[in-house]
């Protein structure tokens, strides 16, 4: 294995969109859980958070190729895709499909499992050239450890993640062992010991599914093709997903870990995206900790190779949740891959959403929506986010139950309780998540005025995957104020070795609008908007100058006069051909050596890469004496007597050389008088 609203409880359970109008227990509920994902909650103004993003430079990257980019349901095993869903998925450039392979779905009664929709949803996703995150989920009726339920709801078309009580309680047999020998321990001809069906299932189920597993062979692909990726539950920080202990799920994810490494070791194992919940914040790091004790973690690579984490409404947080998570790896000495295979906000003013309630809890306009798109994408990005995924291709039935349908409408359908007069059992407004709505046969909301039609955040989305990508951290600012580290502007930029580019994310952080004034480092940009459209723009006395509009969402529960979701941004994107400047201190002669500190100014562009600096001895020719280094000091072993003259230029990472500094210093005798011993006689 390779070692990194109106929410109901009958369907997709997400965090961030009830109206607090209709649902105040449900409300509650959110509002709780969104303190987990906002650290200054005491606060009132959002400025406080530069305390958690440090303002730097970054050091020069490995060599990028990412995020990849992906949407979760393009199609499912529930809920397959026809062509043009399909189409439809491949046009935002997504690579990944993100969709549950339920347990309870597949195994039907014990030891009888029935693949076909799985098979079928499968290759669908090879047929179109997609990569599957394919999440284990669910635990049958007749294995759960929460007691054998009288009927249960299976999930079905249009419910997306959806686990019913009591399934989301940990099997039977979770803490037997998982070889027929007695142990843990995979090895060469060891076998599954079917008392524990999890890692039956799981072993099965991999078996199947992977490069040249069953369905491969069957279908002749070729080598290389199935699932690779494989992801344990998601949402366990949130009992509708996982109502167990902590201490059940890491021994969830040991066991299909270990189990995995049998059937197939060059497969990824993804720790499941956690919700980031208010009362289990630190979820993932209490996870970590009961593997620190276990003797096998170390070897086994603490059973995961990614980390998954999710964000939602607030812009801010997609870069916190990743930065935690690193934060916890680093704790370690581990470094993994860190996916957002969640990410997304519902808009209010398109149908299914409330399009009366301007002021409806963690929903924004379409045009809101759209700019969390991109926000949030280079707010993870920056963290480290090796992958994002967007919340969903279609609205699917999002947080209502199954067969929640309406007419557009102004409220006038509604009850005092947010139910449809004509039926209270299902809500009268629904989540518009996805970059396009409902066709016209889904399982919900089936009356848009323009069915299975891209919303704004679709240019969005394929914005980021046509001009984010390749790229590397470069450095961040929140310029355009007094505290030059928590200005009323947001810059995150990034560098993409492949083209030699700056990518640049501009955006106005609060009620205002702004005026970004950048050093360029060409003679012309493209400024990309959120839809996509492009124009050059050209520097006037080597500055750009762009006007950012105000932001405008003020949609969270938790602090009306947070905005949550900035201004428009903005995407500036251009080379480097400037060349850094390079400073140097004044050395200092010890008596042996010459010291020699140096620095260089690359002015937002590329970043400084390495330093040259060569030295001439009385006159004589230049002598390389550090090439390519990295180091902004060092000593130079010396002589008295001589005069020594040292010539030091910077490279950024765009190879752009500058101008040659030079710094001489003359090692000359002491003057032994200054130093001789006054002795007075007496």
């Amino acid at each position: 294995m390779k070692k990194y609203l109106i929410m109901t409880i009958s369907s997709r359970r997400r965090p961030a969109i009830p109206d607090n109008a209709w649902q105040p227990g449900l409300a509650l509920l959110l509002f709780t859980l969104f303190l987990g994902l906002n650290p200054h909650v005491a606060r009132s103004q959002p400025s406080t958070f530069n305390l958690y993003f440090p303002i730097a430079q970054r050091a020069p990257q490995p060599a990028a190729t990412g995020p990849a980019w992906g949407l979760n349901f393009i199609s499912s095993a529930e809920d397959p895709a026809d062509e043009q869903q399909y189409l439809n998925g491949l046009s935002t450039g997504a690579a990944w499909n993100r969709w549950p392979l339920y347990w309870y779905n597949v195994e039907q009664s014990p030891g009888v499992f029935n693949w076909a929709n799985a098979d079928a949803a499968l290759e669908g996703d090879v047929a179109h050239g997609l990569l599957t995150d394919l999440i284990f989920l669910g635990t049958p009726s007749f294995y759960t450890t929460a007691g054998m339920p009288d009927e249960v709801l299976l999930p079905a078309a249009g419910d997306g993640l959806y686990v019913p009580q009591p399934l989301a309680a940990a099997p039977t047999g979770l803490y037997d062992p998982i070889f027929t020998d007695n142990s843990d321990v995979p090895g060469p001809g060891k076998s599954i010991n079917p008392a524990n069906v999890w890692a039956r299932f799981v072993y099965t189920a991999v078996n199947r599914y992977k490069p040249g597993g069953e369905l491969a062979q069957a279908n002749g692909w070729a080598d290389g093709v199935g699932v690779t990726h494989w992801e344990i539950w998601n949402e366990a920080d949130l009992d509708i997903f996982w109502d167990s202990s902590l201490a059940d799920y890491a021994r969830l994810v040991k066991v299909a870990y270990l189990t995995i490494e049998q059937a197939d070791p060059d497969a990824q194992v993804i720790f499941g995206g956690l919700a980031n919940s208010a009362t289990k914040l630190n979820y993932y790091n209490d996870v970590m900790a009961l593997y620190d004790a276990d003797p096998l973690a170390a070897t086994y690579n603490y059973f995961h190779d990614v980390m998954a984490t999710h964000s939602y409404f607030y812009a801010w947080n997609s870069w916190y949740h990743v930065f935690r998570a690193g934060n916890t790896l680093a704790a370690r000495g581990l470094s993994k891959p860190i996916w957002l295979n969640e990410s997304g906000v519902a808009a209010w003013n398109d149908y299914p959403g409330p399009t009366w309630d301007t002021h409806s809890g963690y929903r924004g306009t379409v045009d809101e929506q759209a700019d969390y798109v991109i926000q949030s994408a280079f707010y993870a990005a920056y963290a480290g986010a090796d992958a994002i995924f967007h919340f969903q291709l279609y609205d699917g039935c999002g947080n209502q139950p199954r067969g929640t349908d309406f007419p557009p409408h102004g409220g006038e359908l509604c009850d005092a309780n947010g139910n449809l007069i004509t039926n209270p059992a299902f809500p009268c407004a629904g989540d518009a998540n996805g970059l396009f709505s409902n066709p016209t046969d889904a399982a919900c909301f089936t009356q848009h005025p323009t069915p299975e039609s891209p919303r704004p955040n679709y240019d969005a989305y394929r914005t980021l995957t046509t001009h984010l990508n390749d790229a590397q951290p470069l450095w961040r600012l929140r310029p355009g104020g007094e505290d030059p580290a928590n200005g009323p502007q947001e810059w995150v930029a990034f560098w993409r070795p492949s083209t030699g580019e700056r990518i640049v994310g501009l955006w106005a952080r609060f009620g205002e609008a702004q005026t970004a004034i950048i050093t360029a480092t060409h003679t012309s940009a493209q400024l990309v908007s959120v839809d996509g459209s492009i124009q050059t723009i050209t520097p006037v006395n080597g500055f750009y100058t762009i006007q950012l509009p105000a932001a405008t969402n003020l949609n969270a529960p938790w602090d009306p006069t947070l905005y949550a979701i900035g201004g428009r941004p903005y995407i500036l994107i251009e080379p480097d051909t400037t060349a850094p400047d390079v400073a140097v201190e004044t050395p200092t002669w010890n008596g042996n050596s010459i010291d020699l500190v140096w620095s260089a100014n690359d002015n937002l562009g590329s970043g400084v890469a390495t330093y040259d600096v060569s030295v001439v001895v009385d006159g004589g020719a230049a002598v390389p004496w550090l090439q390519n280094t990295t180091a902004t000091s060092g000593s130079y072993t010396a002589a008295l007597g001589h005069t020594y003259t040292f010539y030091l230029t910077a490279r950024d990472q765009a190879g752009n050389v500058g101008a040659a500094v030079s710094v001489t210093l003359t090692t000359n005798p002491l003057d032994q008088r200054v130093y001789l011993p006054i002795v007075l006689a007496l």
